[in-house]
């Protein structure tokens, strides 16, 4: 089988030739079939001579540049330098942080701006306002929401906050991811309010505590009630001091736990002998065991006590005459 891109022989370049001059004339009309092999003859020749190839213009000196006049679009904000130290760079952030609300992008585009002159760049970060965070709490829990139910598809994110760009939401997105906990904004909303509110109602079991506590509370020996243990080492009973009941007068006014007093002395103890507390421990432990059987005793006359008053009295009247 012959190959499409055989060079064909001059004979048959020449009888194609002959053809394309008679057949104007009239003497020999050409056939379909004649056309046909010409054209595929025109199309299977090799393209090679300097008919073929491309006109190659001299080379023209350099020109200057096209895009001397138009205008940069981007600005350099930060290059690093050697003349300042890593942690006064660090010290400088941090200041340009929590004194003056800037973010790291314009702490270090400022002191850019100065030629790395951090004293310059201190002395001006005052004259100007940084840019403000727009991100306000609601967008926050839309993004988390947005998130939750897209993933990264930010095009779909960019749907439920149509102000904010998609850079912007990236930029976001990975702020968010470093600092993220596996709560949401929500969740911690919400576990702020019940603490709050947690808070409140153990401040009031404490004000009636304190208000009943010349009544109800006021059963025995208060001192009894009140001295837990005696002192370890020298320092004062955490009984008494660290730990108080809830009906008692002890302890500092502050909200703790519910039913739980502080002492500043007995907090100054334990901090000077960390082995007071655990030894305070043990002792309520055992209070509470001799507390708990004592409990128990009482049950138990009062059971025999109530099986004595069950079989009547008639034991206990005299005989008749």
């Amino acid at each position: 089988m012959p190959s499409v891109m055989e060079k064909p022989s001059p004979a048959s370049g020449i009888l194609s030739r002959s053809r394309a001059k008679t057949a104007p004339n009239g003497h020999q009309p050409p056939s379909e079939d004649e056309g046909s092999e010409d054209e595929h003859s025109h199309d299977s020749m090799i393209r090679v001579g300097a008919d073929y190839q491309a006109v190659i213009p001299e080379c023209k000196p350099e020109s200057p540049a096209r895009y001397s006049n138009k205008e940069l679009k981007g600005m350099l904000v930060w290059s690093p330098n050697h003349c300042v130290s890593d942690a006064k760079l660090d010290k400088y952030i941090a200041m340009a942080k929590d004194k003056h609300g800037y973010n790291i992008e314009q702490a270090l585009g400022m002191l850019l701006w100065h030629k790395h002159d951090v004293e310059k760049s201190l002395a001006d970060l005052a004259n100007f306002t940084p840019f403000p965070d727009e991100w306000t709490v609601e967008d926050k829990v839309l993004f988390e929401q947005a998130f939750s139910f897209h993933g990264k598809s930010f095009a779909r994110i960019q749907q439920m906050l149509p102000d904010k760009l998609i850079p912007s939401l990236v930029k976001y997105y990975y702020s968010w991811k470093k600092t993220r906990s596996r709560t949401s904004v929500m969740d911690r909303q919400a576990r702020r309010l019940l603490s709050k509110k947690e808070r409140d109602d153990s401040n009031d079991e404490m004000e009636e505590g304190r208000a009943t506590s010349e009544g109800e509370f006021d059963v025995g020996d208060p001192k009894k009630e009140v001295r837990w243990g005696a002192g370890v080492g020298g320092h004062k009973s955490l009984g008494a001091g660290l730990w108080g009941c809830p009906g008692g007068r002890q302890g500092s006014q502050g909200g703790g736990s519910r039913g739980m007093y502080l002492s500043p002395e007995a907090l100054a103890g334990v901090s000077a002998n960390p082995d007071l507390g655990t030894l305070a421990l043990r002792q309520l432990d055992a209070q509470l065991i001799a507390l708990k059987r004592q409990v128990q005793c009482i049950k138990q006359i009062n059971s025999s006590l109530k099986q004595v008053l069950d079989g009547g009295i008639d034991k206990l009247r005299p005989p008749e005459c």
